[in-house]
Parts: structure tokens; sequence; C-alpha cells
């Protein structure tokens, strides 16, 4: 558990990447007797360098699931402090990081263009406490009643729930 943990941390860290030239283990072993991957990534990272850094790695773990012939199926759930990083005017009212948020609107938009990357949401008690609505969101994003909810039917559905914090 300690080595799965210790290898988690590092692939997390900002601008960790595999090298094309250093061999990638897989996954045989976990992924046996399995064609679709599952995930619904819960979002709440309101810090802008982190969250892009993770969207690389969200985008790494939807390529290796590809790699070893299993079918990404994923959902992102956005609550908390990270919905203010959504909106179409996000870039104007947070000037220092407005290239970073710029990067993760368009990751995102990148993102949800993939076979298999099914939704994108924003839970609505997150946006009504910062003061969106559905037409402040930058496409492809969804706004829904309550993420809480909608994770517990994508867990019925067979989704694992990945915190991204």
């Amino acid at each position: 558990m300690r080595r799965l943990m210790l290898g988690l941390m590092i692939c997390l860290l900002p601008g960790f990447a595999w090298s094309a030239d250093i061999p990638r283990p897989d996954d045989a072993h976990a992924l046996q007797g399995i064609e679709e991957g599952r995930i619904l990534w819960d979002v709440t990272l309101s810090d802008p360098d982190k969250l892009l850094a993770r969207l690389g790695v969200i985008e790494q773990t939807y390529r290796d699931l590809e790699r070893q012939g299993v079918a990404p199926r994923m959902v992102f759930g956005f609550r908390g402090g990270s919905v203010r990083l959504l909106t179409r005017d996000a870039a104007e009212r947070d000037i220092d990081n407005a290239q970073t948020i710029l990067q993760i609107q368009a990751r995102l938009a990148e993102l949800h263009a993939l076979e298999g990357v099914e939704r994108m949401e924003v839970c609505s008690i997150a946006s009504r406490r910062a003061g969106i609505t559905q037409a402040d969101l930058v496409e492809p994003l969804a706004e829904v009643g309550n993420t809480f909810v909608t994770a517990a039917a994508y867990a019925q559905r067979g989704y694992a729930k990945i915190k991204i914090d």
C-alpha cells in the first residue's frame, strides 16, 4: 500500500511525465477482465497551477487505460472552490492567474472531446454560493443540482470516485 501511495504522489507532482524512452509498467493485474475504466473525477481543487497539473495526470490516466485495452469512461464533477475557475470571466477576475485559467478551460474542452468522456458537471450548490449561473460557465460544463447526488448515482453505475483536491 505504501508503494502505491508513493507512486500516486509522484505521478501527481506538477510537471511529472513519463519519458518516451523509459519502459512503462502496466496495470495488467488490476485490469484483468476489465473492459471499461469508469471514473468520476471529484474536483474541488481551486489552485489554478495545481489543477492544470492534475488535468495532465487525468489525461495520462485516460491514455494509460486506452494503451492497456480498457475503454475509458469518465465523468467530471466540479464543486467547492474549483467552480470559480470555470466561468467565462474567470481569467479577467483573476489577472495574476489568467493564463493558467485559460489553459485549464482549454484543457477541459480537449478532454471533453475525447471518446468516453461523458459529462462535465458543476454543482449548483457551489456555483450558487459563488454567484455563478449556467450562463456564466464555459462549454462544455453543465450545472447539476447536487454533485453529491450525482456522485452517488455514478457510483451505483460502477464509477470509481477519485478526488482531485
